[in-house]
């Protein structure tokens, strides 16, 4: 699976690293690009040439393993240079044509970490980044077990940082990660960068530190290994089954713009099981690479699932534009937080939501309900009483009162006025970085990619401001809560002749000369 779709000619220096357990089957598989720590290893290096050289050992190994319907397909170089390794068709291949299928009992998933030493190791842990954590942690165990471990050959074919265009924001420097932090809504310095390092943490001491796991010692491997696993199962995994699934072959399948062809998980025939199958998108002639897709995702996703964000051709993702909002609700700045705090509480909902918001301008009811919800105060207070308890969020789903549809337009155009700021930022600090004497190719790509981001979120932002700009002069025309409750009550028409009362008390019964 690729990585950044740009041509790199930095050389890589690389760290030292243990001639034992998991790093000595390795060698070196990190090369952050602003280390400057000479490798100390003399354990074999996984070049370029190395990994292609594996090609047909590695295609045995498929076979072997019972990846099925491969008779077309080998492994070889990518249809562009800087993509490396993908699959190519030795054959014609016809649109619809089954080009492989492989066991989901060969793919590393939570399944499979499960069944080995590393599932009853980490028994009760919930990894901050999710089950991608798990899986890597069970890619390096399979490592540390050297040519004994059932997937020697397939690990031996991954490719380390730099080779054939792998790169991830895991490998980035701070100053570039610092760009990255203002180049997107969505936070992934917290979400990926710091989630990996407190994985880390947690399996550092309570893993490696303890030996729970037989050839993980103290020693095992480090931060920045764990990092280039994270970074594997991340780039090169898909979701299917209802789980994440490292599949082997499948993962060198290249992405092609416009394709529609996913993996999909079907039967194995009549000796049961599952495997995830793959179709080619197009007619493929013979030398051809066969490219898949990676599904619809955002320009962040991308950078974050596969380290690259495709150029904004027309009919992809990117186009549209998709970026998050992000609210909470606060107790240092709301007095009725304790109440707020209790009906999510019961309704066992977060105190936080991240919204998608779109360059189409649609926003999203539910972001709109909890926004209200957010904003009760004042006048509207009362309906956090425990009489209305039960019924109180969904009466967020309509307009509660002016004044609070105007704290909720408002909160939306903020928090699109401060995105859009911190992406100015970014676009300052990147200038600045071209600006250094000496800027790697690496870095110059990097950047592209936050651009891409930057500018397919970008127009999200606008066009969702630009909603909540208009909503703000439309307060005149909503209903708000009080008018649709009377309603209810059959209370708002105009009063009839017999419920009129006299001064007496009772029912007037004749016209009355207004």
């Amino acid at each position: 699976m690729a990585s950044i779709k740009h041509k790199l000619g930095a050389t890589f220096l690389l760290l030292a690293m243990a001639e034992s357990g998991v790093q000595a089957f390795l060698g070196p598989v990190v090369a952050h690009s602003y280390t400057t720590v000479a490798a100390a290893s003399t354990s074999p290096v996984m070049e370029s040439q190395d990994r292609a050289s594996l090609a047909p050992k590695l295609f045995d190994w498929y076979s072997k393993n019972g990846i099925k319907d491969i008779s077309k397909v080998c492994v070889g170089p990518a249809s562009q240079q800087e993509w490396g390794m993908g699959l190519v068709a030795t054959a014609p291949i016809k649109r619809g044509e089954q080009i492989a299928t492989i066991p989901l009992t060969l793919c590393l998933s939570m399944d499979s970490v499960r069944l080995s030493p590393v599932g009853k190791a980490v028994g009760g842990f919930e990894p901050t980044l999710g089950e991608a954590s798990l899986i890597a942690l069970q890619l390096l165990y399979e490592a540390s077990l050297g040519p004994k471990s059932k997937y020697a050959v397939y690990i031996q074919s991954l490719p380390r940082e730099g080779q054939d265009g792998f790169d991830h924001p895991l490998f980035w420097s701070p100053a570039e990660q610092a760009i990255l932090a203002k180049s997107s809504t969505r936070n992934l310095q917290e979400t990926l960068i710091d989630a990996v390092a407190a994985d880390f943490s947690w399996i550092e001491c309570n893993i490696l530190a303890r030996g729970a796991v037989v050839g993980l010692g103290a020693d095992a491997f480090d931060l920045a290994t764990y990092e280039w696993a994270v970074a594997v199962v991340l780039s090169r995994s898909f979701f299917a089954d209802n789980g994440l699934r490292l599949a082997p072959l499948l993962d060198m399948a290249n992405r092609g713009e416009g394709c529609q062809n996913e993996p999909e998980v079907g039967g194995l025939g009549i000796f049961g099981g599952k495997g995830l199958k793959i179709a080619a998108d197009r007619d493929t002639n013979k030398g051809q690479e066969i490219v898949i897709s990676y599904g619809p995702k955002s320009g962040i996703e991308f950078l974050e699932d596969h380290g690259f964000v495709p150029p904004p051709v027309a009919g992809n993702v990117l186009v549209g534009g998709l970026c998050a909002l992000t609210f909470e609700l606060s107790k240092e700045e709301d007095r009725f937080f304790d109440d707020k705090e209790d009906v999510m509480s019961e309704l066992k909902l977060p105190m936080a939501f991240s919204f998608d918001v779109r360059s189409d301008g649609d926003v999203d009811p539910e972001m709109l309900q909890f926004l209200r919800f957010l904003n009760l105060g004042g006048k509207d207070a009362f309906l956090l009483e425990a009489v209305f308890r039960n019924e109180v969020w969904s009466f967020m789903e309509a307009p509660v009162s002016e004044e609070n549809e105007q704290k909720v337009d408002n909160m939306i155009i903020q928090a699109c006025t401060k995105a859009l700021a911190d992406f100015e930022e970014a676009e300052k600090l990147s200038e600045n970085m071209l600006k250094t004497s000496g800027v790697s190719p690496l870095t110059i790509a990097r950047l592209e990619s936050l651009t891409r981001v930057r500018e397919s979120e970008k127009g999200a932002l606008e066009a969702t401001q630009a909603w909540a700009n208009r909503d703000l002069m439309t307060g005149d025309l909503k209903v708000y809560y009080q008018e649709r409750r009377l309603e209810e009550l059959q209370l708002s028409g105009p009063l009839m002749d017999n419920e009129l009362m006299d001064n007496a008390g009772g029912r007037r019964t004749t016209n009355l000369d207004w």
